[in-house]
């Protein structure tokens, strides 16, 4: 029956291919891409874009994401969506006045890494700063990550409308999918969990927390913030070279930093990339279109991803 089943899906798709065989995309035809949350600098350049993600197929694509309200949502109606570490930060183990020091952490940091009149090169020392203090709160505690799962259930961790058809089908077309996280990895492991779509070609690069026997003791290797993804990129580059024959690549994510999340990939094709926008959008709209080829203003659905993916073989 399985083998019946997977015949029938490489027919299916080259039947597809045959149909896209030579025709061009014309993004006005798109009409996900003519939603109101859509913003394009250079048209011209991102319809070549997609024509080349068409020709060359799911075959030679993967795709790599930001996870913090890029798969998850960025609010729901108005209020915004618990973070990874904060998920951690609502456990119930947690030492007495941790919730309380992390929040002023953010507090203080947060304002920074969104200021777009702020250089990328300040802000990482920020970044720097700002994990280090976090990392210092992460000792000397016992800590079951069990409870992780226990927070999603009751506070809630919600993916983008669309996300689970879009990590479904492309783990029926067998396209690699990289989480590339700033966030807490033990919390995106437990939400992807959670929502049943921690497939087997999902793979996350992320800060996991260090135990010795029960005991936090900080984070694991080299912490990763928002805007060293790409210097991560390059590190783990093992990954990118067991996929060098998939050089397109479907990057998302909602901070300038995950624009450079691509960096490692292995004699890279077409990189597009896609950004959601809904903080200080004035302001910070400019700088997103300089990073991502298309920016999503207050889309909460991955519609637009899902439109993309659909024109691809």
């Amino acid at each position: 029956m399985q083998q019946h089943l997977q015949a029938f899906r490489e027919e299916l798709i080259n039947k597809m291919k045959e149909l896209t065989m030579g025709k061009v995309v014309k993004l006005e035809d798109v009409q996900v891409l003519l939603s109101d949350s859509v913003r394009i600098r250079d048209r011209s350049r991102v319809e070549d874009m997609v024509n080349s993600l068409v020709r060359g197929g799911k075959e030679k694509l993967q795709m790599i994401s930001d996870f913090d309200r890029t798969l998850t949502k960025q609010h729901v109606n108005g209020k915004p969506t618990l973070s990874s570490f904060c998920i951690f930060s609502q456990c119930r183990q947690l030492p007495s006045g941790y919730k309380e020091q992390d929040a002023a952490l953010f507090q203080h940091y947060r304002p920074i890494e969104i200021d777009p009149n702020i250089s990328r090169e300040e802000k990482a020392k920020h970044m720097v700063d700002w994990y280090q203090q976090a990392q210092k709160l992460l000792r000397g505690f016992d800590f079951q990550t069990e409870e992780l799962e226990e927070v999603i259930r009751r506070e809630g961790a919600e993916l983008r409308e669309g996300t689970d058809k879009m990590l479904q089908s492309l783990q029926a077309a067998g396209v690699p999918v990289l989480v590339f996280s700033a966030g807490l990895g033990d919390s995106v492991s437990a939400v992807l969990r959670y929502h049943n779509v921690l497939f087997s070609n999902v793979h996350i690069i992320s800060n996991y927390l260090r135990f010795d026997g029960l005991q936090v003791n900080g984070f694991q290797g080299d912490i990763i913030h928002s805007f060293n993804k790409n210097e991560h990129a390059i590190e783990k580059s093992d990954y990118f070279q067991i996929l060098a024959g998939r050089n397109n690549v479907l990057l998302l994510g909602d901070e300038v930093g995950d624009a450079g999340m691509a960096d490692g990939v292995q004699n890279a094709g077409t990189v597009l990339k896609i950004g959601f926008l809904y903080d200080r959008v004035e302001d910070r709209l400019e700088e997103f279109l300089k990073h991502f080829d298309i920016v999503l203003i207050d889309d909460q659905t991955m519609d637009i991803v899902n439109g993309i993916l659909d024109l691809v073989p």
